[in-house]
């Protein structure tokens, strides 16, 4: 009777981590339609002004709010400030004047204190003694599950720059045949080009507009989306700066650099469909194990929730799976 408690408790606690993820989710999906509307706001018809708030706005303004004051009170830190830069990289050209990258450490901050708590609840409803490994533990998932999501997020805006970098390229060659400077080039792309690879030229525009070299500014983008195309772009630029010569040749020879690429990235892609199946398979063959574990026997993973040494094993499982699926995506990787 005890262990099946338990077991419903341990649901109820997974279900109650779920439900914080997805609150966090539609917070930042809240947050980025009201940057949407802001941005297009100027070009539509305003409708009647309604002085009533609903509750999810009036929820996003207090969680904002929140944010913001233990950012101010944080941002004094010089290790948490230079640890809040690395996030910057993950804020949109239309988010620069109202976040900043030490509000990632703040939310992260939040969402530990929010999962201890979370922690407490269960282990009281449960009747088990609190532990300080339990306590840390679970403050450290609620630290870092932010992460998961902008890593997610992050790898999906590398990918669309990364597929939209040669249209970028062709406007831009096309632009220097008109006799176009790349500040005009620039300007082009940021409003030819829309998603992730138009942010990230209109951060570009802003740069040279504030009066950044030419490398500077190819370095920054560099910096923030950690794309060899983008080097490449980069060290291409540089050296036609120091150097001098003909800038409708150097981009035509990228456009057809990147051409290449892409066609055999394509090709690759074709070719390794089937070992990235088995890799997918790989990965998600011990969660069913689990759960059909589970299924037959509710109790059967109750050790490694109720006793300190059970959650020093989950720790390490969860390590051994991470160092599982790394090494396997490195043995499969192809470098071109």
């Amino acid at each position: 009777m005890k262990d099946g408690v338990i077991v419903e408790l341990l649901i109820v606690q997974i279900i109650l981590i779920l439900l914080l993820f997805l609150i966090l989710v539609y917070v930042i999906k809240v947050r980025h339609n009201i940057a949407l509307e802001k941005k297009f706001n100027k070009y539509t018809i305003g409708r009647l002004q309604n002085k009533e708030l609903s509750i999810f706005d009036k929820i996003n303004i207090f969680i904002n709010n929140f944010i913001k004051k233990v950012s101010s009170l944080i941002e004094k830190s010089h290790l948490l400030s230079k640890y809040g830069e690395s996030y910057e990289r993950h804020i949109s050209y239309d988010e620069l004047e109202t976040k900043k990258g030490i509000d990632y450490i703040s939310t992260k901050i939040i969402l530990g204190f929010v999962t201890l708590i979370l922690y407490l609840i269960t282990m009281m409803f449960q009747y088990v003694n609190i532990s300080l490994i339990g306590l840390l533990l679970s403050y450290i998932i609620g630290f870092f599950i932010i992460d998961i999501y902008v890593s997610i997020e992050y790898r999906k805006k590398r990918k669309e720059i990364s597929e939209d970098l040669l249209k970028a390229i062709i406007i831009m060659n096309n632009a220097f045949k008109s006799g176009m400077s790349i500040m005009q080039a620039i300007e082009i792309v940021k409003n030819e080009l829309e998603g992730a690879i138009g942010d990230e030229f209109k951060k570009i525009y802003l740069d040279m507009s504030y009066g950044l070299t030419i490398e500077t500014v190819f370095d920054r983008f560099y910096k923030r989306v950690r794309l060899d195309d983008a080097k490449f772009i980069t060290t291409s630029l540089t050296l036609l700066n120091k150097t001098g010569g003909n800038i409708v040749k150097v981009f035509k020879s990228i456009e057809r650099e990147f051409f290449d690429k892409k066609k055999l990235n394509d090709e690759l892609k074709t070719a390794t469909a089937s070992s990235m199946f088995v890799y997918k398979l790989l990965l998600t063959i011990p969660f069913i194990i689990c759960t059909l574990i589970f299924i037959l026997n509710p109790s059967y993973f109750n050790p490694l929730f109720k006793t300190q040494l059970g959650l020093l094993m989950l720790l390490l499982i969860l390590l051994l799976y991470i160092m599982y699926a790394v090494i396997i995506k490195r043995i499969m990787r192809v470098e071109l």
